[in-house]
């Protein structure tokens, strides 16, 4: 079919004049009835997706934002909400396990809402397959992204989100920079996206935040949809292709990896010390370890069975998670100190960062504070550890499961010398029936995930039109914010 580009050039001024004003990421298709995807969609690379803070966390108006800015924002949010925001002020409230901390921010329910959540995880992450080998706690499908637009009311292109602890722990950090990466991944602009330094519960006993300790529910009644922002920013996930094949220095036949950075890259190993030298679980044993050679998904349970082998990724160096955050009130290092910790890695200025941890949600809390606190180019292998260490070529003694890789060839096996480093295998029966069939431990890709996401963005995946119990339509009102 013939564009005539005169007419979608004219409609476009036409919008512009409409929307004057209005900041860069508020696309206008959102109120055309055109469809100008192959023209307007942009693929974004880690650089442009890292945020630098500044050194005053208090100066931040995303990325990590201290109770001082947060509490200037809830004040009145019309007149102090960030250059170019134009939607509402939402907050998340994340307490994981164990007792709330009964104290609620104050919010109006007209333009600022806040939700105590107990399952965040359950709405932002899935168990997907990549191709090779599924893996639980990853990013959530697309169509699980419009659900929870949809249940909370919130449009993409023009709301502002803000993921704080409830109660300070590291299980309520994590998956607040989990949830972060998300909805980075999934295209939220990364100026309206935000964590909270600290717990509403602590920041509430030293008067930083004033709550209250009754809460009622509120909701915008409105939500919009990723597909409408024209942004791809899935390349934040690094996947076990990726990673093979820049270790291997590109001599791989894999299929559908990325090129290995021009700049280089450097491999950074988010687990504590004990988990990079490879001295945990090597000889688990006990009742948790129970039934684990009958057990046949292709995940694992943390703290039941657990992988083949323990080591890590070749070449990794370690930057310890402990490190980065206060282990009482849970609020990260100063500007200064999260640096020298990078700088101790012998990180090279400028290099594509590689990080990983055991899990996607683990290794959140690493990737958020080299991505989004000191702004280097990073992405997240979010299968970590869980996957990786699960890939490895066992015997297995009389009565035990296989291991996943039975074929000392197979692309995918990571127990080699090439691709990992001190390894130590653990105990046969206490590894999981991972048993790959044949063709996957000799697939040329592990792309599907990213693959099946650029599909949902883009409308041409089979899933992209499921809409679903309480899915959004349309796109979310005027895309000029009315």
């Amino acid at each position: 079919m013939k564009i005539n580009y005169l007419t979608i050039l004219s409609l476009l001024f036409l919008q512009i004049l409409g929307c004057k004003g209005q900041p860069e990421y508020l696309f206008l298709p959102q109120s055309m009835k055109l469809d100008l995807t192959p023209f307007l969609f942009r693929v974004y690379s880690p650089s442009e997706l890292a945020t630098l803070s500044n050194s005053d966390f208090n100066a931040n108006e995303s990325g990590l934002i201290t109770s001082t800015k947060f509490s200037r924002y809830l004040s009145n949010w019309s007149n102090n909400r960030p250059s170019g925001v134009v939607g509402n002020l939402v907050l998340f409230q994340i307490q994981t396990s164990g007792s709330s901390s009964g104290r609620y921010v104050f919010f109006d329910g007209k333009q600022t809402f806040a939700y105590p959540i107990a399952n965040l995880p359950d709405l932002l992450t899935d168990t997907r397959d990549d191709g090779v080998l599924s893996i639980d706690g990853v990013v959530p499908k697309g169509k699980k992204i419009s659900d929870f637009f949809a249940i909370y009311g919130i449009d993409p292109a023009i709301d502002y989100i803000v993921f704080a602890q409830d109660t300070s722990s590291l299980a309520n950090l994590s998956s607040a920079t989990f949830a972060y990466y998300s909805l980075l991944y999934w295209g939220f602009p990364k100026e309206r996206l935000a964590i909270l330094n600290g717990s509403i519960a602590d920041l509430t006993a030293a008067s930083s935040l004033f709550t209250t300790p009754s809460y009622t529910y509120t909701n915008s009644n409105r939500a919009g949809s990723i597909k409408n922002l024209y942004r791809d920013h899935t390349v934040l996930q690094l996947t076990i292709g990726d990673l093979i094949h820049a270790i291997k220095n590109g001599t791989t036949n894999l299929e559908e990896v990325d090129p290995i950075p021009t700049e280089g890259f450097f491999i950074i190993d988010g687990r504590p010390n004990a988990s990079y030298t490879g001295t945990v679980n090597s000889t688990a044993s006990g009742s948790k370890y129970a039934n684990c050679t009958s057990k046949t998904n292709s995940t694992f349970v943390s703290n039941t069975c657990v992988v083949t082998y323990e080591g890590r990724i070749k070449s990794a160096t370690n930057l310890v998670p402990t490190d980065l955050y206060d282990g009482t009130t849970f609020q990260f290092k100063s500007f200064s100190q999260l640096q020298t910790y990078l700088n101790n890695t012998g990180y090279p200025t400028n290099k594509q960062i590689y990080v990983y941890g055991e899990d996607a949600t683990k290794g959140s809390l690493v990737w958020f504070v080299l991505h989004q606190i000191l702004g280097k180019p990073t992405r997240l292998y979010e299968g970590g550890w869980k996957q990786f260490g699960a890939l490895g070529l066992r015997s297995p003694s009389s009565g035990s499961s296989p291991s996943a890789i039975t074929q000392p060839a197979s692309y995918w096996r990571t127990d080699i010398v090439t691709l990992s480093e001190s390894n130590t295998s653990n105990a046969d029966a206490n590894v999981p029936n991972y048993l790959l069939d044949i063709s996957r431990q000799f697939s040329k890709t592990a792309n599907k995930l990213r693959t099946e996401d650029k599909g949902f963005l883009r409308g041409t995946s089979s899933s992209a039109g499921s809409g679903g119990g309480g899915s959004p339509t349309g796109g979310g009102g005027n895309a000029c914010g009315g």
